[in-house]
């Protein structure tokens, strides 16, 4: 298992608090509440028995925008990026999926060309690979937030496999203690 990111970090001088949705993998919905200038919680809803399960709300999202990603039933999470709004949170976010892109999520006044972006990209080629989120938010904002991930073999990877000769102990060579060997070349 792998933590891809995270986009974001923990802001200096808000009591944080870490989020985990480890091991939650059939996502249908993400829902991303904004202000004007930040991304303020996120929340997952899940197919759990073909029914809807939503995660916690993680963040604050009383009186701000809202926008729903609906994935499709053979879609899935394959990276993210946002954009931060230097040391005060993430201001954009973009899901990346095996079907394309949604978003860019937040405002887009177009005064954030020079803002820093980070995109989270473990090339993920299967559903199975995703293995759901983790992140921190404080009282205001969403601070973080990245990507669990579960690295498959592929079979288009090809492995290289070599056979060396054995190795032997060679008994009457020995010095100071260390054994000395001999390769057998048979």
């Amino acid at each position: 298992m792998i933590r891809a990111g995270p986009v974001g970090s923990k802001v200096a001088g808000y009591s944080e608090v870490e989020w985990n949705e480890k091991g939650r993998t059939m996502i249908s919905n993400i829902y991303v509440s904004y202000s004007k200038n930040l991304i303020t919680s996120i929340q997952f809803g899940y197919l759990e028995k073909g029914v809807l399960v939503l995660s916690k709300k993680f963040g604050p999202s009383d009186g701000h925008n809202l926008r729903v990603v609906t994935l499709k039933q053979d879609e899935y999470v394959t990276g993210l990026t946002g954009v931060l709004a230097l040391s005060l949170g993430i201001k954009i976010l973009t899901f990346h999926t095996n079907l394309g892109k949604h978003g860019p999520i937040g405002i887009l006044d177009g005064d954030y060309a020079d803002d820093p972006t980070i995109e989270i990209d473990p090339a993920i080629h299967d559903r199975c690979e995703f293995d759901g989120f983790f992140g921190s938010y404080n009282g205001s904002n969403l601070s973080s937030i990245g990507m669990y991930v579960n690295p498959t073999a592929r079979s288009d990877e090809v492995v290289k496999s070599e056979t060396f000769p054995q190795a032997t102990p060679c008994s009457s060579l020995q010095q100071k203690s260390f054994a000395v060997f001999c390769q057998n070349f048979r």
